[in-house]
């Protein structure tokens, strides 16, 4: 029998038109009365005019750098002393992992207002740590849930496309990845229930964001809210962040996020956002796989969105040998997701697989 360890749900989740003006009450009910804020400025002035004046912002700090160690343990230490009784993340991923680091450190409640939707940051009781220059240190998954998740889809219609756009591509692995993960683990074994909800998810990550996925971006291009783009934003956040939640190690990654970070390698990758690159991996994971019919589905797809569908469109010469030996060894490295699908995988089955994406790839229109 297999052990679940279910981190399924935030305490609370809201989304809608004015859900932040409920903020104070919200607190109340919480028991809250001495706030912190950390936001990045940029999304401090996003979600500005949606904030209720009453809610005290003398006490915030201003995110700059990354999630570190000693960013969260500072944090937390000035929370304890200030007698902070919740902090609440405004903005992005580091924003958002700063706030569950030091809230869980520090032993007090969470409010996350996600500004874009990139990620399921905000859903996801876990924090994804760097060393001080920026270089990817580890994550860590916390034991307690994440308090108040609140989404202001107007906040989010107003943020440039790109995040949304790298916020499809990295949920979209979520289906491919879980898929590729359950097959090795469990091959014609029952799924267990816990794993069966894990699965419905990520195939529902799939099947929204194929249905909604250019209308959404269409909606935020021009900063309005639409049906489509708040069926997006919620896979992204919530539907995306409960295949992890659910499928623990068979909802996490495989192939398309090793393939992310080999490609990493390539100095020109550092324009691209980490969604974008991982929609990338997709394809060539697939290509392991040998399901060519669903490449060649999402390649259609990916001309849609503006997704990168090849290495030219990631600024990556696909004559350049070198460089690909180092993409090819970096992605294959024994720590890397990539082992753990059912196919054996070497250098010579991963490079004929990015050489058959880009026969396939069909030119995109970004």
């Amino acid at each position: 029998m297999t052990t679940a360890i279910v981190k399924g749900a935030p305490g609370h989740y809201r989304i809608g038109e004015g859900i932040l003006k409920e903020l104070r009450v919200l607190l109340s009910e919480l028991g809250v009365k001495k706030i912190h804020i950390l936001s990045g400025r940029k999304a401090w002035n996003a979600a500005f005019p949606y904030i209720p004046e009453e809610l005290d912002r003398s006490n915030i700090t201003f995110v700059e750098g990354h999630c570190t160690l000693e960013a969260v343990e500072q944090f937390a230490t000035s929370f304890q002393h200030d007698g902070v009784d919740a902090v609440i993340g405004i903005g992005g991923g580091t924003a958002l992992d700063l706030t569950k680091a030091s809230a869980v450190k520090a032993g007090i409640k969470s409010v996350l207002i996600p500004t874009i939707a990139a990620t399921c940051a905000a859903w996801t009781p876990l924090s994804v740590f760097y060393q001080a220059d920026g270089t990817h240190s580890h994550y860590t998954e916390f034991p307690v849930a994440n308090t108040l998740v609140l989404i202001e889809p107007a906040i989010i219609a107003g943020a440039p496309p790109e995040y949304l756009k790298a916020g499809i591509g990295d949920t979209l692995a979520k289906y491919y990845e879980a898929d590729a993960l359950v097959r090795s683990f469990y091959k014609d074994k029952d799924l267990p229930v816990w794993l069966q909800i894990s699965q419905f998810s990520a195939a529902l990550c799939r099947d929204i964001l194929l249905k909604d996925g250019k209308e959404a971006l269409e909606s935020v291009s021009n900063k309005k809210v639409s049906d489509a783009l708040i069926r997006v934003i919620e896979t992204i956040i919530m539907t995306g962040g409960m295949v992890g939640g659910f499928g623990e190690k068979a909802g996490r990654i495989a192939g398309a996020h090793s393939v992310h970070n080999g490609l990493t390698e390539a100095k020109s990758i550092k324009q691209f956002l980490h969604g974008e690159i991982v929609s990338y991996g997709i394809l060539v994971q697939l290509a392991l796989e040998e399901k060519d019919e669903e490449l060649k589905r999402l390649l259609a797809v990916y001309d849609d969105w503006g997704l990168p569908a090849s290495l030219n469109h990631l600024s990556i010469d696909a004559r350049d040998e070198e460089l690909l030996q180092r993409i090819i060894k970096k992605t294959l490295l024994p720590q890397e997701s990539i082992h753990l699908m059912a196919e054996e995988i070497t250098e010579d089955t991963l490079i004929n697989a990015i050489l058959k994406v880009e026969r396939l790839a069909v030119p995109t229109t970004n």
